[in-house]
């Protein structure tokens, strides 16, 4: 039996940089997870660009803060049921005014898009009678968005699935499960006086919609995905002023590459 020394070589190669990012992706604290949520053949790279938007309550008071995410996505399977990849965006943030004191009321917070890193995670069981796996994903970016007064909001953010995906033969997959999600970070008000903030609701249920399409005109060796996510808290709801509260909506989009070493097969299992 030959053995493919060139292979071996750039699969040693390619699971010590996979090693790199998974290190960086653990000191990592984002929250879209589905870019796929499907797991990637491995030896493939994925590489896909989303949009999302959340809306979360930060501090005692209550205090509604959308976040809009623009972002691009690179990951990899070095081995079997394992991706790792890195995330680079744009923020933006907008919260909510409030009562400071009596009579003092601190003004509306609308940030410009600040730029986002981060990394993610990626685990799946063997598919039990080729539909059903269990799945593990976890997201985590630094952001930073300011406004033209200087203020900002800034800090990091989190997200983290244990749940169930199920394979829909000629679609795609959907997965769900409990959703664990974490803001912390730091503000400077209009004052300059600067204070910390977090989520005051983490728990949330999740759901994700992954469509492969069979796409002639492409290469058969590369696979196009659509991923469509949800997740809610209990305290979902909306208002004329605040749309979108204790929920989050993404849309993500992009391709699986043919195998970079060992026998091909299919993009995504």
């Amino acid at each position: 039996m030959r053995v493919n020394k060139t292979g071996d070589s750039m699969k040693k190669s390619i699971m010590i940089l996979c090693f790199v990012i998974l290190c960086l992706t653990a000191a990592s604290f984002g929250a879209n997870l589905a870019n796929p949520a499907a797991q990637v053949g491995d030896a493939r790279l994925a590489f896909g660009a989303s949009y999302y938007v959340n809306g979360s309550t930060i501090t005692n008071m209550e205090i509604p803060m959308i976040m809009n995410r623009i972002g691009a996505r690179a990951s990899f399977s070095p081995v079997k049921y394992v991706s790792v990849g890195v995330d680079l965006a744009a923020v933006q943030l907008d919260v909510e005014r409030y009562s400071a004191a009596p009579y003092d009321i601190v003004p509306m917070f609308e940030g410009k898009y600040g730029f986002s890193y981060g990394g993610n995670l990626k685990l799946a069981s063997p598919l039990l009678f080729n539909r059903v796996a269990v799945i593990g994903l976890a997201n985590g970016n630094f952001f930073r968005s300011e406004n033209e007064l200087d203020a900002y909001y800034g800090g990091k953010d989190g997200a983290a699935v244990i749940g169930m995906q199920v394979k829909i033969p000629g679609f795609g997959f959907i997965s769900a499960g409990p959703h664990f999600y974490y803001i912390e970070g730091e503000n400077k008000g209009y004052d300059g006086v600067k204070s910390t903030y977090s989520n005051i609701n983490n728990l949330r249920g999740w759901i994700a919609v992954d469509y492969h399409p069979h796409v002639i005109a492409l290469n058969e060796k590369v696979q196009p995905y659509l991923s469509v996510e949800f997740s809610m808290s209990p305290k979902i709801k909306t208002s004329s002023r605040v749309r979108v509260q204790e929920f989050s909506v993404a849309v993500s989009m992009g391709t699986i590459s043919q195998r970079l070493y060992g026998m091909d097969k299919d993009a995504a299992e």
